[in-house]
């Protein structure tokens, strides 16, 4: 009677199916909080990387737009980066987070020449050796011995934080850059120009 008595709960629990959705549940969710949280973080990553790219095109497109007999105080660049802060919103940009650097290049002596350039949060200064995008740089500007044509370069660097560090790593260094053909004038001047006159 035993036998019967056992040999019955065998069966019954050889074709009990009633747990195997909570196992298969339980394999699959870490592979699947993977994928998802996975999918957060570079999403966030590359909403970070195009706000980057927008704000660069801002600070360029701002310095540019400067107008004829206008000569770019100290306070109008710190009114540009202002500007330029609030398209990377809501993403933080206190303190060192995000980096400007402005610069003029012209091409009177044949080849790229910096004219000015402002730094912002520690930013590294834009240099004829390292301009970004050097090439398309060249294309926008007459490279010819007395020629006035000049470009506007703003490269940014924005040091990303991941809110959360599941799958990719924690922080990453972004780094976008924008040029602008000045709108009203060949050139435009600073307060770091030479008597406030472009060369």
């Amino acid at each position: 009677m035993n036998r019967r008595r056992w040999s019955a709960l065998d069966g019954n629990l050889l074709f009990n199916r009633g747990g195997t959705a909570a196992i298969e549940f339980a394999l699959i969710v870490p592979a699947l909080l993977t994928l998802v949280m996975g999918c957060y973080e570079a999403s966030n990553l590359i909403i970070a990387d195009l706000k980057l790219e927008a704000a660069a095109e801002t600070a360029a497109d701002l310095v540019a737009q400067t107008r004829v007999s206008t000569v770019l105080q100290s306070s109008d660049f710190t009114n540009i980066t202002n500007a330029t802060t609030k398209v990377m919103t809501p993403l933080p940009t206190g303190g060192n987070q995000l980096k400007i650097a402005y610069a003029s290049i012209t091409y009177s002596t044949g080849s790229p020449v910096i004219d000015w350039h402002v730094e912002v949060n520690g930013a590294t200064a834009i240099n004829a050796g390292s301009l970004p995008n050097s090439a398309s740089a060249a294309n926008l500007g007459n490279e010819a011995t007395g020629s006035t044509d000049s470009v506007i370069v703003a490269k940014l660097t924005y040091a990303y934080t991941s809110p959360i560090s599941y799958v990719l790593k924690s922080s990453y260094s972004l780094s976008e850059a924008a040029l602008n053909r000045p709108r009203y004038m060949s050139c435009v001047p600073t307060y770091l120009n030479t008597n406030d006159v472009c060369p």
